[in-house]
Parts: structure tokens; sequence; C-alpha cells
């Protein structure tokens, strides 16, 4: 990167400072799903939708690491997985029971927490359970979020994995450098990483890694050996996604310096660095996911969106959360489970839906509109066509969005975006780094807050 250019990227960094934007897993952020759960409304979405996505949160985990916005639990009793399990059961049993015909799906996600800290038995007895309720695509993906420790993937859980059809593992890297890893109370050992990795794919598995850029003490030199020992690794996809410091909501962020974090600019440097390491061997996919080119994984072309699975081929416009916090979209319904163990139990016990009273959102005909524009055009790489929305919503782009416009039109001035008063709106390679900044432009709800008060 030429001065001229570090000079620009350092001038937009301060001026389209990301720092207290939403992630934008979903349209609007989940802080503002504020509307009463109707749990009867519920339950008859539910035996209406024929196939979704599935999702099942495991939140159990070895040792809590300070950076992590996922809910998560310190616990090794296998009591207490199993009594998770037996909550997994009724919950499924009081989503699904009594259809005609089961669910189908063609995307299963384990996620956490550390799905893979399960036991052998309980990894069996859970995916038996779920089959019972659901009943797979032949081609689907049925993925299962694992750490790299060999105490925990071993390679008869492995064997087991794939033998009862999984055949996607995505591991949590973040980063390799040991000043970075303890100061985030985490462990990864590359060679053991390597090991690991090596083991699932000779199995057959597709392998994802996640590395987490804007970390404390997270440097351009740190983050460029692990960016070198990844590309080593060579796994299937690879997502890159900024460290979210939100202290007020997660607590265990408190014990991270705020000035121990690279600024803006730093971490815009950070995520030139990993494209540029990867940019030989992988094709980008969406804001912050990168295809291995000629590996397991197929990059979709335009079909890419942005969801809780974060950015992934179209697939269903169904989601079935299961497991405390779990998150769900049912015809244009967006809900939440309660995050609290013990509620979560609680409302199973007396044979209820366990969702967030109060937490729950549903689509209004504007929200799907910007939900297209924000996580199927922007958030999914592709340029913002008018005449594609004008004639899926019946509205004339550029009166409806006049205000936006205005600011659309000064992010052109800085080179961001191409095209604001043409039929096509599209973001340049320097606006990229910046894609929150310009989805957030169609966001009334969060411009409507405080800063800091949004979740992710």
């Amino acid at each position: 990167m030429n001065q001229t250019i570090q000079n620009q990227l350092h001038y937009l960094s301060q001026k389209y400072n990301e720092y207290n934007l939403p992630m934008y897993l979903s349209y609007p952020v989940d802080s503002h799903w504020r509307q009463p759960a109707d749990e009867s409304a519920i339950a008859l979405e539910l035996n209406e939708i024929e196939e979704a996505q599935v999702y099942v949160h495991i939140p159990f985990c070895k040792s809590i690491c300070y950076y992590c916005c996922c809910d998560r639990v310190l616990s090794g009793k296998d009591e207490d997985k199993d009594h998770y399990i037996d909550a997994l059961e009724q919950e499924l049993s009081l989503k699904l029971s009594g259809r005609a015909r089961k669910l189908k799906s063609g995307n299963l996600h384990w996620g956490g927490g550390t799905p893979a800290y399960l036991n052998e038995r309980q990894i069996e007895r859970l995916y038996g359970i779920i089959t019972h309720y659901v009943d797979f695509e032949d081609n689907a993906r049925i993925k299962l979020e694992a750490y790299p420790d060999k105490q925990i993937v071993t390679e008869g859980k492995l064997r087991l994995l794939k033998t009862l059809g999984f055949n996607y593992i995505s591991f949590g890297i973040q980063d390799f450098d040991p000043r970075v890893l303890n100061a985030i109370h985490r462990e990864c050992d590359l060679e053991d990483t390597r090991e690991i990795i090596g083991l699932a794919r000779s199995m057959g598995f597709t392998v994802n890694v996640d590395l987490c850029y804007g970390l404390l003490f997270q440097g351009l030199g740190e983050f460029e050996r692990t960016l070198q020992e990844i590309v080593r690794i060579a796994p299937d996809k690879i997502v890159a996604f900024p460290y979210a410091h939100y202290p007020a909501i997660y607590p265990l962020q408190r014990k991270i310096p705020h000035l121990s974090l690279p600024n803006n600019y730093m971490v815009s440097r950070l995520f030139e660095l990993a494209r540029q390491y990867l940019s030989r061997d992988y094709t980008e996919m969406g804001s912050d996911t990168f295809i291995r080119n000629n590996g397991r994984e197929k990059h979709p072309g335009t079909h890419v969106v942005r969801d809780f699975m974060g950015s992934s081929e179209r697939s269903s416009q169904q989601l079935l959360g299961l497991g405390k916090s779990a998150v769900s979209k049912i015809g244009g319904l967006y809900y939440k489970n309660v995050a609290a163990m013990d509620r979560y139990h609680a409302a199973l016990e007396l044979s209820r839906l366990p969702v967030e009273t109060g937490r729950t959102h549903r689509l209004t005909g504007d929200d799907a509109l910007r939900e297209e524009v924000i996580l199927k055009q922007l958030l999914g790489g592709n340029p913002i066509d008018k005449i594609a929305l004008q004639d899926s919503f019946g509205i004339d782009f550029d009166s409806y969005f006049q205000e936006e416009l205005i600011v659309l039109r000064g992010m052109e001035k800085d080179g961001l975006l191409l095209g604001a008063d043409s039929p096509r709106i599209t973001v340049t390679l320097t606006g990229t780094y910046f894609i929150r900044a310009i989805a957030h432009v169609f966001d009334p709800y969060y411009k409507s807050t405080r800063n800091g008060e949004n979740s992710i």
C-alpha cells in the first residue's frame, strides 16, 4: 500500500469510524426487537413452515475468552450438558411435534459456545433427537463449531461426526500470537491446529477457520504471521471479522483496556493485510469471507446473503433456533429465546416456548426493503440494484431514499461508491473497508439510538 493510499485510508477511517456500528447479522439488529412475544402466533407460524435452516446453540466452553460476544457457559460437567440436551429435546417437541411431515432442512449448524465440547455419547444422542423431527436433504450442510484442542477434538469424535452425517467443521482460531491470545484469555496451539485440521480434511470435512482482527496488542506484524500460517494450513473457507468492543453489554470485555485496541485506521490496515495474503488462493464472498479456489467450498457468485449464519449462499428464508439465547426467523417474525439458563429450563418444564418477552420483531414492508438492501445487496457484496428493488417492492428508489441519497453522494465524493444517481450503486474497493458505515445509512433504527446502546 503506497503512502497516498495510506493517507486516504487514514482520513476515511476517522471520518467513517465504525466503532459503534453493528455487524448486521440481521435487520433490524436484535437490540431493536422490542415487540411482545405471542406464543400462539409463533406456534402457528412454526406449524405452517415446510423447511428451514436449523441452528442449535450449545453454550458450554472449557474456558471463557474475554473478547467473545457469544452466549456461553463455563462448565465441564456431563450432567449439566445432559440436562441441557433434555431441554433441547423438549423444545423440539414443543415446536415440531404433531406435524404431518418432518421439517425439511438443507442446513444444520451447531454453534456456541463450543459444541465439540460435548462427548461422543451426547453428540450422538442430540443428533438423533434432531433427526427425529428434521429430515435433511441429501446435499445438506451439517456443520459444527470446534476449538482446536486435541483433548476436545479427538480422532474418535471426528469419525463419529462423519458417520452421523456432519460434513463441515469450523475452527475458531482468531490469532496465533501468544501475547494477543494471553490478553484475551485464550489458547490456540499452532501445531495442534495443523494436526487437527489435517485430520479433519483427510476424513472429508470441509474446513472453515475464523480469524479476528482489531484485537488488543494486535499489530500488522502479529497478524501477518498468523495469516502466513493460515495460508499454509489452507482451509476451504476463512472468515475474517473485526473485533466488536461492547463492554457495557459483555462485562468480560472490561478486562480489555480500551487503549490497547488498534484504532480504526489500523483495523482497516489489518483487513487490507488479510486481503493481500489471501488474494492469490482465495476469492472474497460478501463482506468478511474468503473461499479457497478449487477447494471443497464453492463460491455462490452473486447469490450471497448476510444473516446469523454469517455470509453464505442464499437458501431458506426461515431460521429455526434452538437452545438458550438462540434466534429464529419464521415467516417474517424474528424472536429470541431467553438467555439465562435457569429461565430456559423453567419455561420448558412448564411446557412453554422459551421465548424472551419483548424481544420479538415482525418485519414491516419497509423493514423487508431495507433488509434486502443491507443484508443481500451491500453485505452480500453486490451492487444496490434500484430497478430490481423497484420491481420487487413497488417503490421509486430515488424518491423513497432521498435522504439516504444525500449521504451516499457524499460517500461517492470520498471514493466509497460509484453511481449514487445511476440505476446501480456500486461499492468501490475503498468502500468495502467501510461497508458497515454504508449499510448504516439505510438503518433508521440504529441512527435513532445512542452510541454503544446496541448489540451486534
